[in-house]
């Protein structure tokens, strides 16, 4: 309990609910050609920075006692406006990336597990669904949540049993660490709750201790579902394959792991709770992330641009995602390393950073510059792939020659 009598457990929840996104169906795909070890270390490493960045960013007593009315705000009172107009570009990239990625994310599973030749339409019905519950604000997200937390741990539970009959510890022998930064950006986006900071502090009344307490053990229940689904994926698909059955085949075409997974057990069953879990994953998140848009323009709006106008809000977070969706269904691996390349990266790593620099004390300063050197390194390397500057892609004839390779 924390002081106000709140649960931390309860909060925690809401700590985890907001990872079980598009991260997770990612992060076997994108970590995969850098086998499983990499993938571990890079999975462990970003989860601890980011853990590190939620504490700095609940520490700070503005956020703490509510005196700021968000994040960007919160960056101009520490870092002036440059800081501020910073923080918003970011948080832009992080939401409109998020709500493309969930709505590619379903078209992509739909579309290959049932071969549609509609995709658009898919795109268009979820959106309807998941645009319109958003549109009944936080209210409907708190009465829908613990059900749908109960049901994805249920899928997910289901997922890895089922997975587990096909796992062969073999396949995690060879490794490829100089494809491991090419695949941190999708991390950060599976391990991103910290638009959820303001709201922990106030769910649990500003106790520091436990929020600290709430964020830890949310994200270590989330670093565990992350790296047990990574194992379980990694170990059960070969890396290549005939039939689109491998690893490789999925990051190629920017699918979700349960596609190439529904095909190698050919199971309905397998395929129809994979659908659930994905569909009601993504749209918590999108739910979650769409709020936090609406909240973010109608702020933004009314303080900076003094518009107010509700439908025309609601226009500009949702309409720029469908069009993106509809015209590049094909990006959703591309948009989680967008969000967690550059957004995340900018927003939750080097402003931080900056916070910690500022503070001073040997210390603050040494976390501050380790935080500022790894952020900035993931994002250089992100800018570098999406402007073609650097060209880290999957080693295929190293994992062909492999023994386990497929």
């Amino acid at each position: 309990m924390s002081k106000s009598g709140l649960p931390v457990f309860t909060v925690a929840m809401m700590v985890t609910g907001n990872l079980l996104g598009a991260g997770i169906l990612a992060l076997p795909i994108n970590l995969g050609p850098a086998g499983i070890l990499p993938a571990i270390v890079g999975i462990v490493l970003v989860w601890a920075l980011m853990l590190m960045s939620s504490y700095i960013l609940a520490d700070q007593k503005e956020l703490m006692s509510g005196e700021t009315s968000g994040l960007p705000s919160f960056f101009e009172l520490k870092l002036g406006p440059i800081g501020k107009w910073i923080a918003v570009v970011a948080d832009l990239i992080i939401l409109y990336g998020v709500l493309t990625a969930y709505l590619v994310g379903i078209t992509s599973i739909m579309v290959n597990l049932f071969d549609l030749s509609y995709g658009w339409m898919v795109t268009l019905i979820f959106f309807a669904v998941v645009a319109g519950l958003t549109s009944f604000g936080v209210v409907i997200l708190r009465k829908c949540n613990a059900v749908i937390m109960i049901t994805m741990v249920i899928t997910f539970l289901i997922l890895l049993g089922m997975v587990m009959p096909e796992v062969n510890f073999a396949r995690a022998m060879p490794m490829k660490w100089d494809f491991l930064p090419a695949a941190l950006p999708v991390v950060l986006t599976a391990f991103l709750y910290h638009n959820l900071i303001p709201t922990v502090c106030r769910e649990l009344n500003n106790d520091k201790a436990a929020v600290r307490k709430a964020m830890f053990i949310g994200s270590v229940i989330g670093l565990a579902m992350n790296l047990s689904w990574t194992l379980f994926v990694f170990c059960a698909l070969p890396m290549h394959g005939p039939d689109g059955i491998s690893i490789l085949h999925a990051f190629q075409l920017n699918l979700p792991a349960t596609v190439p997974l529904s095909k190698l057990l050919d199971s309905s069953f397998f395929t129809n709770v994979g659908l659930a879990f994905a569909i009601l994953s993504m749209t918590a998140a999108f739910m979650a992330n769409g709020i936090a848009l609406l909240d973010f323009l109608h702020d933004l709006g009314s303080n900076t641009f003094k518009m107010d106008n509700k439908i025309l809000i609601w226009l500009v977070a949702f309409i720029p995602p469908l069009f993106v969706s509809l015209a590049y269904p094909d990006i959703f691996l591309v948009a989680m390393n967008v969000v967690g390349g550059i957004g995340v990266c900018i927003f939750f790593g080097i402003l931080p950073s900056f916070l910690l620099l500022k503070q001073g004390g040997t210390k603050n300063k040494a976390l501050g510059w380790t935080m500022l050197v790894l952020f900035g390194f993931i994002m250089i390397f992100e800018l570098g792939q999406e402007f073609g500057l650097t060209h880290i892609h999957p080693d295929i004839d190293y994992w062909i020659h492999q023994p386990f390779g497929g």
